[in-house]
């Protein structure tokens, strides 16, 4: 290759490292589900409407007069419920586009199958659509339950997402991958 005009190897070497990127692209799962793809969903969880959420709809926990000053235990249990399906083995990372309405309502918990409840939010982004970091979790290929619930109230779900990358951090609106959603019969 030292033979080769230098403008030729440099055309090479983007090249191989476009094409092995690809490769390790080609390998990641990446799972998006819109927050009313729920399979159920239980009050006080609530279907909202907003020309700027993904899809024009998400899924709420209604903000509750007088909102607390301190945070407190939820209200309810008020959740939906979402059917999986997983398609390999793999430790998926969890990120939710969310909207927090205050340091008060900033939160949902996260429960993967039976496993126990994992804190999602407390973030310090008020008042607009963003990507939370979640848990890790380990899924095998099939189908799982994942259940978001009340925590705080004033807290919003546009999306969340699966990835098995270990890099990709969303940062927009993702297009939603239904094959991998069950709904209700």
């Amino acid at each position: 290759m030292r033979h080769l005009p230098y403008a030729l190897r440099f055309v090479i070497a983007t090249a191989a490292i476009g094409a092995l990127a690809a490769l390790v692209w080609a390998g990641t799962t990446k799972i998006v589900v819109e927050g009313e793809a729920y399979y159920s969903i239980k009050p006080s969880m609530a279907v909202a409407t907003s020309e700027v959420a993904s899809g024009g709809k998400y899924v709420q926990i209604p903000l509750r007069r007088p909102h607390a000053a301190t945070e407190t235990d939820p209200a309810d249990d008020g959740h939906a419920k979402y059917r999986v399906k997983a398609p390999a083995d793999g430790n998926y990372r969890l990120w939710a586009l969310c909207s927090w309405y205050d340091g008060c309502g900033n939160s949902f918990f996260v429960i993967v199958d039976e496993n126990p409840a994992t804190i999602i939010g407390q973030d310090g982004t008020y008042q607009r659509w963003h990507w939370v970091k979640g848990p890790r979790v380990q899924l095998s290929a099939g189908w799982h339950w994942i259940k978001i619930q009340n925590r705080e109230d004033g807290a919003k779900l546009d999306q969340f997402m699966l990835t098995t990358s270990e890099r990709y951090v969303p940062v927009a609106k993702e297009a939603p991958t239904p094959e991998f959603i069950a709904k209700p019969q």
